[in-house]
């Protein structure tokens, strides 16, 4: 059932790399007098713009990992106050089977003041040589700090009323859950029954391979997300908020204080620096989550309409395509 949603995300997930790939490495270097350097990357920061972004993924399709890393080097040189391009470089030397070495870079990016992620350096959470380095200490510190205060707020969470909470079964009617979402005219990819109504077994009609079909509208069925803000701003600082839908950009609907706000939220299992990047983390692990399923109402050429749980099914729901 959750199929549709699932590859909808994963969609997104690449638009999202792309733009990373892309966006972060022409990002501009901060100013002020550059850190000192320790990691030997082979030369100089210049603070170029430029970088191999197509060298790199043919590199790394082609298992020439030696190459990859000289061009993340080259890439870091570039851009040497750019987090992402470090991380990139990191990833290379796993690749290439010199993780003390992607630990060195950690170290580098630390001393530099970069900001370290979870999703970063979780790949290094049980190396001992990390474990053993500034950043490794710190970072454990912090995790326990997290991991204390996330057991608190369950307790927290048992005392919430039914009447504080959102509906154990919520259902975002009229969502379209990824950025540049659209509903209009589509194209069948596969054939796909649809239904009289969502979770509903009875079909109704099937939109065939090639069809243009209308998409008239849509619904995210899920179960609420409780996490423990970290921020302030529209949720409470040190408050328990529940994340619904995604609206995109980096946009959710979040019920907190009896009323569901539109807000801009990242949220992890662990924020190691709480900012816009990192506001909130989660109180469950990922693996108890149910993943969200989207539902589509859909208009055939012979004017059936029906609901189908399998929207990657049907081309045309990305308007930025």
């Amino acid at each position: 059932m959750a199929h549709g949603m699932k590859s909808s995300t994963l969609n997104t997930s690449f638009a999202t790399l792309v733009c990373l790939l892309f966006c972060s490495a022409f990002q501009p270097a901060r100013s002020g007098k550059p850190p000192e350097q320790h990691y030997d990357l082979g030369g100089p920061c210049k603070d170029n713009l430029g970088v191999g972004v197509v060298e790199s993924l043919a590199a790394e399709h082609a298992g020439d990992w030696d190459r990859l890393v000289a061009l993340q080097k080259q890439s870091v040189r570039d851009g040497c106050a750019v987090e992402y391009r470090w991380e990139k470089l990191a990833e290379a030397l796993i690749k290439a089977g010199r993780r003390h070495e992607a630990v060195s870079v950690v170290e580098e990016m630390d001393s530099r003041g970069l900001e370290l992620t979870f999703p970063f350096v979780k790949q290094f959470i049980d190396d001992p040589l990390f474990k053993a380095s500034r950043p490794g200490i710190r970072i454990q510190h912090l995790i326990h700090i997290s991991d204390a205060r996330r057991v608190r707020f369950r307790e927290i969470l048992k005392s919430i009323p039914a009447n504080r909470r959102p509906p154990a079964n919520y259902i975002a009617k009229g969502a379209c859950p990824f950025e540049c979402c659209q509903y209009g005219n589509w194209t069948v990819d596969n054939d796909t029954d649809l239904f009289a109504a969502p979770g509903s077994k009875r079909v109704v009609g099937n939109a065939r391979n090639g069809d243009r079909v209308v998409g008239l509208t849509g619904e995210v069925h899920l179960t609420p997300e409780p996490v423990i803000v970290l921020t302030g701003g529209d949720l409470p600082k040190n408050s328990i908020a529940f994340v619904l839908d995604y609206g995109g950009e980096g946009y959710w609907s979040v019920y907190t204080r009896g009323k569901i706000v539109s807000t801009f939220l990242v949220y992890e299992k662990y924020c190691l620096h709480v900012s816009d990047s990192c506001g909130a983390e989660t109180l469950f692990p990922e693996a108890k989550r149910k993943n969200p399923v989207w539902w589509v109402k859909v208009r055939l050429p012979n004017g059936v309409i029906g609901w189908s749980d399998r929207p990657d099914n049907f081309n045309g729901k990305d308007g930025c395509a």
